[in-house]
């Protein structure tokens, strides 16, 4: 007997009918419960289609309520929930554009679109519970300047850096198709590897393995970059990519685009606001703040002391923490040119500062 959708009573498969190798898959994904939750006929329909083929039985419901306990949780994109739980995964027919929206603002796991991805749900509904557990997402920590030309991408680059040599899987990820590459940043534009433009069709399953295996990488630090002209910069999901790259990372570093701070910032657990040490760069600080809303924030000082700012003025002007400071480097601006910027985030100073950095970020998150 095939698992049938449950809606009431659940029904076994005859288990005398299989070989042992058979039974032992089937008793293993019938240990778990998959629920969905729509109302959508035609989508209920495909998902069913997924489960049948991988033997796993299937509850429908149209109440977040009634999905507690379940081990996957399965949400149409077209519901009208605000907030996927944690570890959710979006479903939605290929013809539902919202999918990228709703995984863009939700916890949720993975985005799958179907029929394209669906021998990748069914590979995923089939795997065992031990394999399928709860997956603990990585920590997004966006960086934005509160003026232009401060050194956001150096930091960026430098706490990625930090993050990555304690030996944790970590990516800096460049969020700002105007900026021409954080790859020039790097030093790697001539490294093959995955790029935004190539994301501009995704479909399917954003499956954060197959993402972190294509990404290129500088040492131990994987990123993700935009190219010269910030091609396909309008149909690249890239906050749902972010999304699905926590699980394959502890730390995403993420160079925001100030111009869209509002939207970038919701994609982060914490903001660094990267604050100059003058009258026009605490108020500017203070604006950036208030533009990423809830989201936790925290500056960082930078640049020659021309007005006598330190942490504690800025504290008091913004309303948040100050995670520390970095000292004026008058050969950073070479160094960028030359793709050595992470070597010079090597040198003593720069090193501790971002250290001491990456410790209040970690202290107050």
């Amino acid at each position: 007997m095939i698992p049938r959708t449950r809606r009431a009573q659940r029904t076994d498969p005859d288990r005398a009918t299989v070989d042992r190798r058979s039974r032992d898959l089937l008793a293993a994904a019938l240990t778990r419960t998959v629920h969905l939750l729509s109302t959508d006929p035609q989508l209920i329909e495909s998902v069913e289609a997924v489960c049948v083929s991988c033997r796993v039985e299937l509850t429908v419901t149209d109440s977040l309520a009634d999905t507690k306990g379940a081990d996957t949780l399965l949400v149409d994109a077209a519901s009208e929930v605000e907030r996927v739980p944690n570890g959710a995964i979006i479903v939605a027919l290929a013809s539902h554009q919202s999918a990228w929206e709703l995984a863009a603002r939700s916890a949720a796991s993975a985005v799958v679109v179907l029929p394209d991805a669906a021998e990748w749900l069914a590979e995923m509904l089939a795997r065992s519970e031990h394999e399928t557990g709860a997956i603990e997402l990585g920590r997004v920590l966006g960086v934005v300047g509160a003026t232009g030309g401060v050194g956001a991408s150096t930091l960026a680059c430098w706490l990625a850096q930090e993050f990555s040599e304690t030996g944790v899987p970590t990516a800096a990820v460049d969020a700002d198709p105007g900026a021409a590459g954080l790859d020039l940043v790097l030093g790697t534009e001539s490294e093959d590897g995955l790029r935004w433009p190539e994301l501009h069709q995704f479909s399917g399953a954003v499956a954060a393995d197959q993402l972190w295996a294509a990404m290129p990488s500088a040492g131990s630090l994987r990123y993700l970059s935009w190219d010269r002209q910030g091609t396909h910069a309008s149909s690249v999901p890239v906050g749902t990519v972010i999304h699905a790259l926590r699980s394959a990372a502890t730390y995403l570093v993420v160079d925001l685009n100030a111009d869209r701070l509002e939207e970038q910032a919701q994609w982060c657990s914490t903001v660094l606001v990267l604050t100059p040490r003058t009258v026009r760069g605490v108020l500017a600080a203070t604006l950036a703040v208030q533009r990423c809303g809830e989201i936790p924030v925290m500056t960082v000082l930078t640049g020659l002391n021309v007005a006598d700012v330190d942490a504690a003025i800025v504290e008091s002007a913004t309303g948040v923490g100050c995670a520390g400071s970095l000292t004026f480097d008058p050969r950073l601006p070479q160094e960028l040119d030359n793709g050595a910027v992470l070597q010079r985030g090597k040198r003593a100073k720069h090193a501790k500062a971002v250290r001491a950095i990456a410790q209040q970020v970690e202290a107050r998150s």
